[in-house]
């Protein structure tokens, strides 16, 4: 059977990654198509049943050996023509590539790509051109179709191939997909907050979190734009945040089952809270997004910045020392006081510089754990000491701290979090 694309399918157009001096762009008459329109105006059906054909040089490749910072597989179908080969064809008006990946159940989900054969420059014919889907796949075995249509001089290909994606190895969290659609399509666009987030990715990661103490848990990511970290460079913050966005959007999706979750976006320097959300569900994409202004950016340093060239996290500690104090959490048995759990997912401390204080006092730190999430996003020479110094400056509250590079850093840390606070 196959999923209505209006209930299940997230819609992936395809994106083309060409040579330098290709050139291309995408045009607007491609995106009046949508994946329905373009299966329907071909004849797929009648070229499954006749089999494998090449009647125009191509190339199809699978991949799926990749973990991405939002804990799923990322599955890759590439189809690589010929630049001269298309170049001849310059007349043909377009080429329509479709593809189905049918998992094991049945359950198929289709998408397509549209090259308009008008817009192709001569520089072309120096590489090959390469059409490219991308989703997230659940472990498992499929069989995916591919077909390539000219659709004037009715020449056509078709192949179909088994793609297996292999499980997670070693995996620490291995309940996390459950209940995830086979295959999630990514959308077309391919860069910004957006594409970092993912907000058209509808599965949800398995994170449930048992405990017999009520527990409440909040999730703080550091997005402040820091002169001092990133020195003006929107190449550093833009890779700091293709980790830390997906970090915080999962550790957000811990489910808890005795307690209660919040989630808050802070900016150390402007010491200011752009985007909160207390209600436990999803994150709130929409609101969210809000917070990724271009005026806020390494390369917009304020006045007051300039005035003040030491920049502290110390807005941090007066965060978390506030929000132990507030009324906020989740009310256990008569006597019982709840655990306060931090999750912090920051960029590295280095730099910043960190006054003597003294120890925090708020009567209950005892019920307080922070994990401490820092996102290695550059090469580091000669520097440490950081998640030290921020451990000093959150005494004697208790922390544990991980240095992450990798996705697989970020569930090992995903991981230890959920065992060590389950244990409460």
């Amino acid at each position: 059977m196959m999923k209505d694309n209006r209930r299940f399918l997230i819609l992936l157009r395809c994106w083309w990654v060409f040579a330098l001096l290709a050139g291309m762009a995408v045009p607007a008459r491609a995106q009046e198509v949508t994946a329905e329109s373009a299966f329907a105006d071909a004849p797929f059906d009648q070229w499954q049943a006749e089999g494998q054909r090449e009647q125009v040089p191509w190339q199809v490749q699978m991949l799926a050996d990749k973990l991405s910072f939002h804990q799923r597989l990322i599955a890759t179908i590439k189809v690589q023509v010929p630049g001269p080969e298309l170049l001849k064809r310059n007349h043909d008006e377009r080429i329509l590539l479709l593809v189905e990946v049918r998992n094991g159940e049945g359950v198929s989900s289709r998408n397509y790509g549209l090259l308009e054969l008008n817009n192709l420059k001569p520089e072309v014919k120096r590489s090959d051109v390469e059409f490219s889907w991308q989703a997230f796949a659940v472990p498992g075995q499929y069989e995916v179709s591919v077909a390539l249509w000219d659709k004037k001089s009715g020449e056509h290909n078709f192949m179909r191939r088994l793609f297996h994606v292999d499980a997670y190895k070693g995996d620490p969290l291995p309940g996390m997909w459950r209940g995830l659609d086979a295959f999630e399509f990514w959308s077309t666009k391919r860069d910004g907050p957006e594409y970092m987030f993912h907000s058209d990715v509808e599965g949800r990661l398995h994170l449930p979190l048992a405990t017999k103490r009520p527990v409440h848990l909040e999730v703080l990511l550091d997005l402040t734009p820091s002169a001092e970290i990133f020195r003006g460079n929107i190449g550093h913050y833009n890779r700091y945040l293709s980790a830390a966005l997906p970090i915080f959007k999962d550790f957000s999706q811990i489910t808890m089952t005795n307690g209660s979750r919040g989630a808050a976006v802070l900016d150390l320097v402007q010491r200011r809270i752009p985007f909160e959300q207390s209600d436990g569900k999803d994150l709130d994409w929409p609101s969210l997004s809000k917070a990724f202004s271009p005026d806020n950016g390494p390369g917009v340093v304020s006045v007051k910045d300039l005035q003040n060239r030491k920049q502290t996290p110390v807005y941090l500690r007066e965060e978390i020392v506030r929000r132990l104090g507030s009324a906020s959490g989740t009310a256990g048995k008569p006597g019982e006081r709840p655990l306060h759990v931090f999750v912090v997912i920051a960029s590295p401390v280095e730099l910043y510089a960190f006054p003597a204080l003294p120890a925090i006092e708020t009567g209950n730190e005892e019920d307080c754990r922070i994990y401490y999430v820092q996102v290695e996003f550059f090469e580091r020479r000669g520097v440490a000491g950081g998640t030290g110094n921020v451990e000093k400056m959150l005494k004697p509250l208790k922390m544990r701290t991980f240095h992450v590079q990798s996705p697989d850093d970020v569930r090992q840390a995903l991981a230890k979090t959920l065992e060590e606070v389950g244990r409460f």
